[in-house]
C-alpha cells in the first residue's frame, strides 16, 4: 500500500487531540466507527492507532460489554494483549453481568493470560461469582489449580450459596472435582436450593462421580456425628431433583477423601450463574 502523505494541518490536529488526552485525563469520543469491527477482527494495528487518537480502552459497547472482553468473547487475542497491557486499563472492569475479565479467561481457560491479569491487578476473590466457580464449571484443572495458590477463596459462596465445587461436579471432572477438595472445600455444603456438589454431579447424570461425592458426604457428616435428611428418611439418600441438563458421560473411578475445612459464609447482590451459556461450546459467552 503506498504511503499516504497527510497534510500538516491533519497532523497538527491529531497532536491537538493527544495533547487533550494528556491534560485532561479525559479520553476523547470514540476515535473510530469501527472500533468494535476493528476488535471482532483482531485488527491490532487499527486498534493501536484508535487508541493513540483517544479511545478508551475502558469503554463498553451498547450491551453493556467492555472491549477487552469482548476481545475475549471474538477470540481476538491481539487486540487483547494490546488492551491488557494499556496502562489506563481497569483489570476489574466488570459488563451488566458483573462478570470479569479474568472470569471470562476462566472460562476459556487461558491461564498465563489469567496470571498476567492478575499481576495487573484482576481481583481472584470477590462478592458473587468469582472466576474460581468459572474455572471449575468448565473443569479447566490448571486454571483452577493457578486460581487457588493465587489465594482463590475454595469455598466462596454465589449469590445462591453455589460453591465452585458445586460447579466442578457440574463439569464432571474428576481431577477437577479432587483438586478443589484438595484445597479445603466442604463437601457437606448445601446452596439455597438444598442442592449439594453430589445433587449437582447426578442432574448431569455424571452417577459415577455422583456416588462418590454422595458417600464422601455421608462419611464427613458420619464422622462428625451428625445427620442431614434426604428424602424422607435421615440419612437415606432419596431423589435429587429433575434436571434439565443433558446426558453427559461418567466421571471415571477414584476415591474422594474428605477435607477439614469448614465453608466460608458470605452473600452477595451479583447477579445468578447463566449456567445455560455454559451449557454451550466453550468459547461462547
Amino acid at each position: 500500500m503506498p504511503k499516504i502523505n497527510r497534510p500538516h494541518h491533519f497532523r497538527f490536529l491529531t497532536s491537538l487531540a493527544l495533547a487533550s488526552v494528556l491534560l485532561t485525563g479525559t479520553a476523547v469520543n470514540a476515535a473510530s466507527d469501527n472500533w468494535w469491527i476493528d476488535i471482532a477482527n483482531d485488527r491490532v494495528e487499527a486498534v493501536k492507532t484508535e487508541l493513540a487518537l483517544g479511545e478508551d480502552p475502558n469503554v463498553r459497547n451498547e450491551k453493556g460489554q467492555p472491549a477487552i472482553m469482548q476481545a475475549i468473547q471474538d477470540q481476538a487475542w491481539g487486540v487483547y494483549d494490546l488492551l491488557a497491557r494499556h496502562r489506563d486499563l481497569n483489570p476489574n472492569i466488570a459488563n451488566t453481568y458483573d462478570e470479569t475479565p479474568l472470569m471470562y479467561l476462566a472460562i476459556v481457560g487461558d491461564v498465563e493470560r489469567a496470571r498476567a491479569l492478575i499481576q495487573r491487578g484482576a481481583k481472584v476473590n470477590r462478592l458473587g461469582w468469582t472466576p474460581l466457580h468459572y474455572a471449575a464449571s468448565k473443569g479447566h484443572i490448571e486454571m483452577v489449580n493457578m486460581l487457588i495458590h493465587a489465594g482463590a477463596i475454595v469455598d466462596a459462596p454465589a449469590p445462591d450459596g453455589t460453591t465452585p465445587l458445586m460447579m466442578a461436579a457440574y463439569s464432571g471432572d474428576q481431577e477437577t472435582v479432587r483438586a478443589v477438595l484438595a484445597a479445603g472445600a466442604e463437601p457437606t455444603t448445601q446452596n439455597l436450593q438444598k442442592l449439594d456438589a453430589a445433587d449437582w454431579a447426578r442432574n448431569k447424570e455424571f452417577s459415577s462421580l455422583a456416588d462418590q461425592l454422595e458417600d464422601l458426604i455421608q462419611r464427613t457428616l458420619a464422622q462428625r456425628g451428625s445427620g442431614r435428611a434426604r428424602g424422607t428418611v435421615p440419612g437415606i439418600v432419596g431423589t435429587t431433583p429433575p434436571s434439565k441438563a443433558p446426558s453427559a458421560p461418567s466421571a471415571a473411578k477414584a476415591t474422594l477423601e474428605p477435607s477439614g475445612t469448614q465453608a466460608e459464609t458470605g452473600s452477595s447482590t451479583s447477579r445468578y450463574f447463566d449456567l445455560d451459556r455454559f451449557e454451550r461450546d466453550d468459547t461462547q459467552f
